[in-house]
């Protein structure tokens, strides 16, 4: 079984707590997994705000206003939905960094012929920066995929933090 790099997690958090930032997200595929994992770091009070899971359809057009339309169109575990989840969020739960993740962890009794097993939706946001992966995780066990995402969320949120600092201090002109 894959491990969670708590190491990175420890780091980040700290990160976050320094400056100040706080988290949430929404989740359908890992249906609370990441919020919960969170919640495991040393600091996870100074900045984790709260999570949703919407792993039922109902709850993505009903609580976060995610069109019926669009889930048609795209099936719920595309990037679009994974968007439109991560809009609704944002009018949900204050903070300034938000996650949201859709996708496949094991077949299930719907085959969606447009998603595989193991392909994750997952996009990381905080103001105007969006990092945006689509994953393919080849792995039969939906506990090791959903570790494995976490671990990849850690690596976006890194590489989120550094454009945010970049964009908060601008290289001088001598």
């Amino acid at each position: 079984m894959r491990q969670i790099n708590h190491k990175q997690l420890n780091e980040l958090g700290n990160q976050l707590q320094e400056r100040g930032l706080s988290l949430a997200f929404v989740e359908s595929m890992t249906a609370g997994f990441m919020s919960s994992v969170w919640s495991l770091q040393v600091d996870a009070g100074a900045c984790l705000k709260g999570g949703i899971v919407c792993f039922h359809e109902s709850v993505k057009t009903d609580l976060l206003k995610v069109s019926e339309t669009l889930i048609e169109q795209f099936t719920a575990e595309s990037m679009e939905v994974t968007m439109a989840m991560l809009a609704g969020l944002k009018k949900l739960i204050d903070a300034d960094i938000y996650f949201s993740i859709t996708g496949r962890a094991y077949e299930g009794d719907e085959p969606n012929p447009h998603t595989a097993e193991g392909e994750v939706f997952l996009i990381c946001s905080c103001e105007e920066h969006i990092i945006q992966q689509r994953l393919y995780i080849a792995n039969e066990n939906a506990a090791d995929i959903y570790i494995e995402t976490f671990n990849a969320s850690l690596n976006v949120l890194e590489e989120l933090l550094h454009l945010k600092w970049l964009y908060d201090h601008p290289l001088q002109e001598s």
